[in-house]
């Protein structure tokens, strides 16, 4: 009986043996293949972070090329509108008849048109113009509007714009001080010289 219990005792501690051996085994094996799986989908989970960070900056880029795309195609269709069409001064006559025919449709009254010398200049020929006149006050003022609308090659330099005392109310007298941006002077060509040559000896 007693030796009975002592074999009895005996393979219980082998088998504890065991049974402890084979748990340390499972625990390196589950650890082994269970830190690599965590391991790996962390890495996985900050990939695809990465990836919809990138293409949340490709497609921010994607707008903001859009953006630009429509800004400059704006802007070139702006510069056609605006394109203006210079007149060399050789039409200066007909540049005057024109001012006064603008004057003529607010009813005002031209004393003085008066072309000064042109002024040369690197991309076009300054053409400075003095008109002075008179009639109602809000249409010498309006005109300034048309002006800058009509004849968008001219710039006004300064103007004066007075009541008149003598008269109504209503009546005034104006001062314009205008350049006429006209095409560029051609440059005259310069005179070829005869090459000297030396004489026979």
């Amino acid at each position: 009986m007693i030796g009975t219990l002592a074999r009895l005792r005996a393979n219980l501690s082998v088998d504890l043996a065991g049974v402890a051996i084979m748990l340390g085994l499972t625990a390196v094996v589950a650890t082994g293949a269970i830190v690599p799986v965590i391991s790996a989908r962390a890495a996985h989970r900050q990939l695809q972070e990465q990836l919809d960070s990138d293409r949340a900056a490709i497609r921010q880029l994607r707008e903001k090329r859009a953006d630009l795309e429509f800004n400059l195609n704006r802007l070139d269709a702006d510069l056609k509108a605006t394109r203006v069409e210079v007149e060399p001064v050789a039409r200066l006559n007909a540049r005057l008849s024109r001012l006064t025919e603008s004057a003529s449709k607010r009813k005002l009254a031209l004393d003085r048109v008066a072309p000064e010398p042109p002024q040369r200049a690197t991309k076009a020929t300054l053409v400075p113009i003095k008109i002075e006149g008179r009639g109602a006050f809000l249409s010498s003022r309006d005109w300034i509007a048309d002006l800058r609308a009509q004849f968008p090659d001219v710039a006004i330099a300064g103007f004066q714009i007075a009541r008149d005392k003598s008269a109504s109310a209503e009546t005034a007298s104006f001062s314009f001080d205008l350049v006429w941006y006209a095409a560029p002077t051609p440059q005259p060509a310069a005179s070829a010289q005869p090459a000297q040559t030396e004489p026979k000896k």
